[in-house]
Parts: structure tokens; sequence; C-alpha cells
């Protein structure tokens, strides 16, 4: 199912109480693609992030979603369009894994309606899909799963909201590399499988490299440089931005770009 949403930022700025992180961002996310948002710390990208999903409000421009400012749609009508899974989820104490992805189902409900068939399917389809694989988890409580398997349930929450557009903050933060794969490679189905828009903060460069269609890179608040991997990640720009000597080659299992850091202690004898 493809997205015909329309997602855009007109020169937003943005921060916290008295300062602003975001100076003048224009940005538009390409429909139904991986879109990663990379760049140093502190250099805005949580912060651009949260404004497009309307977790911030700007100081200053607009994010506009199908012509419209996002701040103007009633909130649980934009909750059946953006979905957004945040860079460290809390979920209430001792609650199951079926009732934490049931929650997903809030913005399709009314106070009189209650839960309908639909909202039971979704549930269970979200967990019951091959690239889940939580379903035998349903009855067990999330504070006893691995770090993978609660990033797992979390998406599947995301994914029974049912929505057109999921913005996921640093979503492989404080996992292996092992989870990191996995939660990528998940991520990648759901983007192949039913076409959603993806919108996502990574730090591993490489990792955004290879999984990202389309690459937003951010210093100081501004927006340096986008566009897809092959054709952005140069020494240059990775220069530029991390302030880190590299060479970019090509990753021999993906052909993406892959970044090495030359250090100091690059030459051995």
């Amino acid at each position: 199912m493809k997205s015909h949403h329309k997602l855009q930022t007109e020169q937003i700025a943005a921060g916290y109480e008295n300062k602003k992180i975001l100076h003048g961002i224009d940005v538009e996310i390409p429909n139904n693609q991986i879109n990663v948002i990379i760049g140093p710390n502190a250099c805005g990208k949580s912060t651009l992030l949260k404004t497009m999903a309307r977790l911030i409000k700007p100081i200053a421009g607009e994010v506009i979603l199908d012509g419209k400012s996002i701040h103007k749609i009633p909130p649980k009508k934009l909750a059946k369009v953006l979905g957004v899974l945040p860079q460290s989820p809390i979920a209430p104490e001792g609650i199951s894994v079926a009732d934490l992805v049931g929650r997903g189902r809030f913005p399709h409900q009314s106070l009189l309606s209650g839960w309908s068939e639909k909202d039971y399917q979704a549930v269970e389809e979200a967990m019951d899909m091959d690239m889940m694989g939580i379903t035998e988890l349903a009855n067990r409580h999330i504070d006893e799963l691995s770090g993978g398997q609660r990033q797992r349930v979390w998406i599947a929450m995301a994914l029974a909201q049912q929505t057109d557009i999921l913005f996921l903050d640093e979503p492989t933060t404080f996992l292996d590399i092992t989870y990191q794969v996995e939660i990528l490679d998940l991520l990648t189905d759901l983007n192949r499988r039913f076409g959603t828009t993806i919108v996502m903060v990574l730090h591993d460069i490489n990792l955004a490299a290879r999984y990202a269609d389309y690459i937003f890179a951010l210093r100081k608040g501004e927006l340096i440089a986008e566009g897809r991997p092959s054709d952005i990640i140069t020494d240059e720009l990775i220069k530029e931005i991390f302030e880190l000597d590299c060479t970019v080659i090509e990753d021999p299992v993906s052909k993406s770009p892959m970044i090495v850091p030359r250090g100091r202690y690059h030459v051995f004898s």
C-alpha cells in the first residue's frame, strides 16, 4: 500500500526553553522511502524528528502535512497518519506484550465504541507477522524481554496503529550489533511490504548508508546535505559534518558507501 501523503517543513526553527537548536530547516520527506537523519551529537537530529512528529512546537516556520499545518490537525486524526517511536519509550509497569501492542489502536477508537473486530485483527496481524515473531510473547510482561524483543514489541504497537508514516528516534540505541541489524532489517521489511514512509535518526553512519534510501545530514542545526547515500556520502561531507578524516569505500555486502576512519594511528610500522 503506497502512501500519498506529503510531509514537509518550511523554515522551521526549534529548540528547548531559550536555546534554539534548528535554524530555518526546509525538508520534504520522500514518500514510501526509508529516510535517515544523521549528524554529530547535539546537531538537532532528534529535535528535527520530534518537530516533524508534533512532539515539539517550532519557534518559527511550519510543519506541513498534505498542505495543512500539523498543529491545525486534530491529534487523533494526525495519529492515524503519523506514528512515533521515541528514543526510550516507557511502558507501564507489569503491562503485557499484547496489551502494549493494543495501545496502538487508540487513534481508531471512540469513547463509546470500544474494541472492534478490526482492532483485534490489526493487533493480531501486527504480532503475527513473520517479520515480528512476537505472537508467542503475547502474555509475557514487557520488562521480562530482551532489548531486541522489546524494540520489536514497540514497533508492533506502531504497526497496529496502521499509519502511513513512522518516526523512530534512534531505534537501535543500546542494542548490540546483532539486534541493530535485526531491527533495521525488520523496518526494511515493513517499508518494502507496506510502503510505509520511515523517518529515523541513526548514529551509525555505515548502518545509515546501508539501510537508507535517502539521507538528511545536519550540523549545528542546519541542513548540510541531502540525497541518496551513494550521491552524498563522501570523504569531504564526513569531514565537514563530523570533523572526521576518513576514506569512503564500497561496502562489500550492500555496495553502499562505507566510512573507514583514519584515526591518529592508522599507519603501523
